[in-house]
């Protein structure tokens, strides 16, 4: 079985009804900590596959940072080339964090229950 790097598309296994009535609070899902809200909110597999997404968001996010942390601190020495590197894989990781949220906000809106590029696929911690 092969990876696929854009995310896999799982709109045809939630219902029209399931979809309609959990849209807005799985949209919540893509915000880092807010994950847990369509849990919360009522049983919904639509719910819980954007809440898994949206845990997946949230953990990559404190991974990038935690890389990025490291980083910093190895290059950061360098007088100013250091600083200048940091500040661009800084700048280039929260770009990424948000374009990926927005992606799945976006999807979501839409009705669509689509993987999040890259890392949507890497895991399922929340079952449906």
């Amino acid at each position: 079985m092969s990876y696929n790097v854009m995310g896999n598309d799982y709109s045809n296994e939630f219902g029209t009804q399931d979809v309609a009535d959990n849209k807005v609070v799985s949209i919540l899902a893509y915000i880092p900590i807010l994950f847990w809200i369509p849990l919360v909110a009522g049983n919904s597999p639509y719910g819980r596959f954007h809440a898994n997404q949206g845990l997946l968001l949230t953990l990559a996010g404190l991974a990038l940072g935690i890389v990025n942390a490291i980083i910093g601190l190895v290059i950061g020495w360098i007088p100013i080339l250091g600083a200048i590197i940091s500040g661009l894989i800084s700048l280039v990781c929260g770009v990424a964090m948000l374009g990926l949220m927005i992606y799945g906000m976006v999807c979501t809106g839409q009705g669509f229950a689509k993987e999040l590029p890259f890392i949507g696929g890497l895991a399922q911690i929340i079952r449906r």
